[in-house]
């Protein structure tokens, strides 16, 4: 005799499952699954929907994200904006340390770590990922101003693996163990590969001395690089 489970039950026993390292299910069903959620979400989720096909493909490339979507996400644009804020506190002390009529270089980097909302489509391609910025600087003084210009090239990516965590909660499929994607690539269904988006920003800055401007010693103006692709 079969017994169906309501969703309710189903959802329980996925979210069960992922506590495991494995499914115990066979891979045909694991495969099925997950092309069954590239379908399904392809009217909702478009760009999740064609990283997960990617990653189902098993030819492991890398991926370039499209900076447009992906600076269309808040938590993107902070993470940019922290490495900025990292970027502009370095010119300040730089420029306190310049002498009349002295220049100095500023090269550095800084990692911002990023985690995406739960429910917002970046949370299904990457949940965790890292934004890394490398500057380039260059400080002029005269008299008590400063002048300060420079250019940040902004690296973003995270590996697209299944490893991190137990289970995600995907809608019309409920809870789905983390251990249905590292079973599909132990398998040779799928590969692992690397996401990632590179932009360039310059900045223009003027650092002052003394009290002069008392609502601020500093300012700055960031303009993002236009590409052509």
């Amino acid at each position: 005799m079969s017994v169906t489970l309501d969703p309710t039950t189903e959802a329980a026993s996925m979210f069960l499952r992922g506590l495991r390292r494995r499914t115990g299910k066979p891979v045909p069903e694991l495969a099925a699954l997950f092309r069954s959620i590239v379908a399904d979400g392809r009217q909702v989720h478009p760009m999740a929907s064609d990283f997960l096909e990617h990653f189902m493909d098993g030819v492991g490339a890398s991926r370039t994200m499209s900076l447009r979507w992906l600076r269309s996400f808040k938590v993107i644009k902070k993470a940019e904006r922290k490495n900025q804020r990292r970027f502009e506190r370095q010119l300040v002390r730089e420029a306190g340390l310049l002498r009349d009529g002295g220049s100095t270089w500023l090269h550095d980097y800084w990692d911002a770590r990023i985690n995406a909302f739960i429910g917002t489509e970046l949370f299904y391609v990457s949940r965790m990922s890292l934004l890394r910025s490398q500057g380039s600087f260059v400080l002029t003084r005269t008299g008590p101003e400063v002048r300060a210009s420079g250019t940040v090239r902004h690296h973003w990516f995270d590996p697209y693996d299944w490893d991190r965590g137990r289970w995600v909660y995907i809608p019309r499929h409920g809870f789905v163990p983390i251990a249905v994607g590292r079973e599909l690539v132990e398998s040779d269904e799928a590969r692992n590969f690397l996401m990632e988006s590179r932009h360039v920003q310059t900045l223009v800055g003027t650092c002052w001395d003394g009290r002069r401007r008392r609502r601020g010693r500093a300012v700055f103006e960031w303009s993002l690089v236009r590409t052509t692709r």
